[in-house]
């Protein structure tokens, strides 16, 4: 049992797991001092040698810090294959007191079970959340690598990546450049031309609101937002398209023919949406429902 648990843990096992194998304290200690079992941190050691190699060494640490602890951050990243190597190793837990020595830890106070997950053998933070624990480490290029990676790993879920933006990524460092990056690369946002209106998409997103086309003909009038089956349309304006006469005029004759043609349409400005765009995504959301 017990090199069948070694096995499955790249080569290491913790004093606790030894304890629910049946061993008692007096036969860990012998086979600590006859070589058997070979301390790596307090509490974990591995079996034989300590020829573990890197995953051997990731999950030391992750054991060391105890039970609950994972991978996390820059470590994680590297399982990931979405990062180079990053030194030291980093394990996230919500609770404890011990600090193995040349692992770098990070306490926090909620780490939910859906941002965490087996891989290789190994607990780690999701793909998801390693991306969030990471963003406020790299730039822009870094960043944009990062998922660009993370997409072609097949791995990265876009939902789950935009539900811990929203869920768990207020106050980060870094969360709005993620965000901006993330929308650039997720293949849904591709219709979206400009930076204004992706940053409508992810407000639609992060008040769960359903997402709407982006730049599509509408009784031959191209329109910013639209969802087909509620027939309602957004225009979002800015002094940049829209601050002429001529277009201002025309604007406004688009919006009395498409709704004679039946549709519900809520005009806005880019700058009303980053001011507060509570009360206008009320109206759309109000819109949607009925």
């Amino acid at each position: 049992m017990l090199r069948k648990l070694a096995e499955k843990q790249h080569g290491v096992v913790a004093w606790r797991q030894l304890i629910a194998l049946g061993l008692s304290e007096g036969q860990i200690k012998s086979r600590i001092k006859d070589g058997q079992l070979v301390p790596l941190h307090r509490g974990v050691f591995a079996l034989g040698h300590r020829r573990i190699g890197l995953y051997g060494e990731w999950m030391a640490a992750t054991l060391a810090c105890g039970p609950g602890a994972v991978l996390s951050h820059g470590t994680a990243a590297q399982l990931w294959g979405i990062r180079g190597a990053r030194n030291p190793i980093e394990v996230t837990r919500v609770s404890g007191h011990r600090r193995p020595h040349g692992v770098r830890l990070h306490q926090t106070r909620s780490l939910p079970p859906e941002h965490v997950t087996v891989e290789a053998g190994i607990p780690v933070t999701t793909i998801e959340r390693t991306l969030l624990d990471t963003a406020a480490r790299q730039d822009t290029k870094q960043l944009e690598h990062d998922l660009v990676e993370a997409d072609r790993s097949r791995r990265l879920r876009w939902a789950k990546l935009w539900q811990a933006i929203s869920e768990h990524g207020r106050g980060r460092k870094g969360i709005r450049r993620l965000k901006r990056i993330a929308a650039q690369a997720d293949p849904r946002f591709a219709d979206a031309v400009s930076m204004s209106e992706v940053d409508f998409l992810i407000l639609c997103r992060e008040e769960g609101l359903k997402m709407p086309q982006v730049n599509v003909l509408v009784e031959g009038k191209k329109v910013d937002f639209y969802w087909p089956k509620e027939r309602l349309i957004v225009e979002a304006d800015s002094y940049g398209f829209h601050g002429d006469p001529t277009a201002f005029e025309k604007d406004h004759q688009s919006t009395v023919d498409l709704e004679v043609a039946g549709y519900r349409v809520h005009r806005t400005t880019y700058k009303m949406l980053e001011a507060n765009p509570r009360p206008f995504l009320a109206l759309v959301r109000s819109s949607l429902a009925t």
